[in-house]
């Protein structure tokens, strides 16, 4: 357990960003492309790196071919959606892009209006390369940082008896305030778990800051170690976990997709692998869990009866509430300890269920 808690706090320690491949890829794109052409990097990168990283091999590679650098670089950084609304969030979305100069950015903005309907979603213009790398590291940067605030405030609201779930929705009623988050099992995905210490590391290293960005580099270390609360949740309930039976219901980062990269349930299930409980777990969008190298139970109305001891609630698929799904399949079983990472279950079904398992709720001291 210490030895994966350190892991965990030394990763925004020794964070680094490997941009050997991303470096070789623009060396074959420079030594293979037209003289005129367009560059558009529109992966998430390190602020700084078009014109630190890009540029300079892109106008190496143009001298040693002895032809002009009359290239035009920009930058716009995707903004998709994932799930089945991925290709239309491609052309319907606002993008934000710049370019390393005028000509640059008057390219790109003409090849976005080609595949975006800008009419519907115009685009930005940002000054600089600089800018628009830096928007998208923000943008993620302050969902993660909003995202452990409420985890603390969500410990806080159980050792007080308090349903912050009912806090959080008055506070939503000021507009300022509409976007704040609600407790959750943790985070996961491509993005939030490694773009706040890209940005970090961008300032240290391209900027040559000293100290870098501490403040979103600790907003990952807790985002990290969310998933360990509800494992002391449940640790509280037993003395034992040896031989218990585990279901997670849910293994993706997101509701309504399929995604399981750098899921939060990783090391939940490390934590339970431990102490050597019996895993398994039921995701309608994830069949194999390629992670873990497992599989998922195919359903679970009458699949687990007489079976499970804890089942943890981690991911807010439509299904698992839709028509009461979930809560009808717990009425069936037998006593166990559910655990409610989302809020899915309302006031009512909570009651209810009360009456024969032993239910818990991320940010609910109430119950």
């Amino acid at each position: 357990d210490v030895n994966k808690l350190s892991n965990i706090e030394a990763k925004t320690k020794s964070f680094d960003v490997d941009l050997s491949k991303f470096k070789a890829a623009i060396n074959v794109i420079g030594d293979k492309c037209k003289e005129d052409v367009l560059i558009i990097v529109e992966t998430t990168v390190p602020p700084g790196t078009c014109m630190k990283v890009v540029k300079p091999i892109l106008d190496n590679c143009f001298n040693e071919r002895k032809i002009s650098s009359n290239y035009k670089l920009g930058h716009s950084y995707e903004r998709v959606t994932p799930g089945p609304n991925y290709i239309n969030s491609i052309r319907n979305f606002y993008r934000v892009y710049s370019g390393i100069d005028e000509s640059s950015k008057d390219a790109t903005e003409a090849f976005l209006k080609s595949i975006i309907y800008t009419d519907e979603y115009p685009l930005t213009r940002l000054e600089s390369t600089n800018a628009s790398e830096m928007a998208k590291v923000l943008e993620n940067s302050y969902r993660a940082m909003n995202i452990a605030f409420i985890d603390e405030w969500s410990k806080f609201a159980e050792d007080s008896g308090i349903n912050i779930y009912d806090v959080i929705k008055v506070i939503k009623m000021r507009p300022t305030h509409s976007n704040i988050m609600f407790p959750g099992i943790g985070v996961g995905g491509y993005c939030l778990p490694k773009d706040p210490l890209m940005a970090s590391w961008s300032y240290k290293n391209l900027f040559h800051s000293a100290i870098g960005l501490p403040q979103s580099e600790k907003a990952v270390e807790i985002n990290d170690l969310m998933p360990l609360n509800s494992f002391k949740i449940i640790n509280k309930h037993f003395s034992n976990l040896k031989n218990k039976n585990v279901l997670f219901i849910g293994v993706s980062y997101l509701n309504d997709i399929g995604d399981t990269r750098y899921s939060p349930l990783e090391l939940l299930y490390d934590k339970f692998n431990d102490r050597e409980s019996k895993v398994t777990y039921y995701d309608p969008y994830v069949k194999f869990w390629e992670e873990k190298k497992i599989y998922s139970n195919l359903s679970l109305s009458g699949s687990f009866k007489n079976t499970i001891d804890i089942a943890i609630i981690a991911t807010k698929h439509e299904v698992f509430y839709k028509d009461d799904y979930l809560y009808k399949i717990f009425l069936d079983q037998p006593k166990m300890l559910i655990l409610d990472c989302q809020g899915l279950l309302s006031n009512n079904q909570i009651g209810k269920l009360q009456k024969k398992h032993i239910l818990k709720v991320l940010g609910r001291g109430d119950i």
